[in-house]
């Protein structure tokens, strides 16, 4: 019912339909998807902030993995 009742508000929509089929990976017993998105986005997140360390330190990265600054003209 919930589907029908959101279908003019895509956030609650999206979570609903995201509810149910958590709900039917849970009943087949397969959970390994239901996530991915979160975990790839917090893969990155922990990259960029890894990469940021190594950048707030000289010589820890090679010249050529450096990021163009040359690009604000």
């Amino acid at each position: 019912m919930g589907m029908f009742e959101y279908n003019n508000e895509p956030l609650k929509f999206k979570q609903d339909v995201r509810d149910f089929l958590i709900e039917l990976k849970e009943f087949a017993g397969d959970t390994s998807e239901l996530f991915l998105a979160e975990r790839e986005a917090e893969q990155e997140l922990i990259k960029n902030m890894e990469r940021e360390k190594l950048l707030a330190v000289p010589g820890l990265v090679k010249p050529s993995e450096l990021p163009d600054n040359n690009m604000e003209d």
